[in-house]
């Protein structure tokens, strides 16, 4: 969980550096290919972050008991984080398989601009408080 705490860290920053490139530098090329291994490299280390969870479990680092379940205020930390995240994950590829379907190669402004200028902040925010949200629920479950 440590490790998912700066990915998400990570995948923020870099995110927003992205967004900075594409916004005053007009990198198009350079967002694309980014967001792309970003997606990539985030989709991966949920997959991993998931079997962790899996097979060694969480509500017992949480609880500070063996076998013990964690409080209230953690699983409610953690519905909104799944909240988050689930919405974020979801608008988030739908963006990003919506910009390699209307944006040329190599990619430039054109007819699906517009959509991607309105949904693609939305995903990013979502993204980061897919982070911050996370980052609670590390906090409250995990830290002492």
């Amino acid at each position: 969980m440590d490790v998912m705490v700066l990915v998400m860290a990570l995948v923020v920053a870099v995110l927003a550096w992205s967004v900075y490139r594409v916004r005053v530098n007009r990198k198009f090329g350079l967002h694309k290919v980014i967001q792309i291994v970003l997606t990539a490299g985030l989709l991966l280390a949920v997959v991993l972050f998931e079997l962790d969870v899996r097979f060694n479990g969480w509500q017992s680092r949480a609880a500070g008991v063996v076998g013990g379940d964690a409080s209230v205020i953690v699983w409610t930390a953690l519905a909104v984080h799944l909240a988050c995240a689930v919405f974020s994950v979801v608008l988030w590829l739908i963006v990003i398989v919506r910009a390699a379907r209307n944006f040329g190669s190599p990619p430039s402004p054109g007819a699906h601009s517009r959509w991607h200028r309105r949904w693609a902040p939305i995903a990013a925010i979502g993204m980061t408080l897919t982070a911050v949200t996370s980052w609670i629920f590390y906090g409250l479950a995990f830290v002492d």
